[in-house]
């Protein structure tokens, strides 16, 4: 399948014909980087990354710091330097990525506040857990260049057999077999007989 932002500096096809599966993920930080009602993402073996060749500075990387999700885990968000559309998210290996603040500031983990509900609950589908600060990435709102992710992450340095493309740069995404995961966070009706789940579905990366 081809894949495009909306620009079009970012262009590939994706590293197999379908994707491992589809989600419309309701959680708050889906809602915030998809700015929309939910995210969806289309998930992919890590056995192709080929795709990427020529890509190498018309990406940049904000990493979602772990304290913000479910998983406690830090992801490496990769979208356009131009347009600015979100392009795919990799799981960070403890301790890799960054802090912030929602502002792009970089910031020790005992400052950040606890985003849990009172039920213990983090409203991300990616709770805190353990990590520390190893580089400073580049928020996309500050006036700052981007620094570019080959220069900052190893393939080392990535955690899990899968990665994220976003859905809707994907041409041509089959969404029938989308599964709704984190509804109990939607702020739009659910269809009725659609797979779904009220936090992390089954079987989850």
């Amino acid at each position: 399948m081809n894949a495009s932002c909306q620009c079009g500096d970012v262009q590939f096809r994706t590293p197999a014909a379908e994707p491992l599966a589809v989600y419309h993920c309701h959680c708050r930080e889906c809602r915030r980087q998809s700015s929309s009602a939910y995210g969806t993402s289309a998930v992919f073996a890590v056995d192709d990354m080929s795709f990427l060749d020529g890509l190498a500075g018309k990406m940049s990387m904000y990493v979602r710091p772990g304290s913000r999700a479910r998983t406690g885990r830090d992801m490496a968000c990769y979208f356009c330097t131009r347009c600015g559309s979100r392009v795919m998210h990799r799981y960070l290996k403890r301790g890799t990525g960054a802090q912030d603040d929602g502002d792009g500031n970089v910031i020790a983990r005992d400052d950040i506040d606890d985003k849990s509900d009172k039920n213990g609950r983090t409203d991300s589908c990616g709770g805190g857990g353990d990590g520390y600060m190893r580089q400073s990435v580049t928020h996309p709102s500050t006036g700052q260049q981007p620094r570019q992710p080959s220069h900052d992450l190893k393939e080392g340095d990535f955690d899990g057999a899968t990665f994220t493309i976003k859905g809707g740069i994907i041409a041509n995404l089959d969404y029938t077999s989308a599964v709704h995961i984190y509804t109990e966070h939607a702020v739009v009706p659910i269809p009725k007989g659609v797979e779904q789940y009220p936090g992390t579905p089954p079987g989850s990366p």
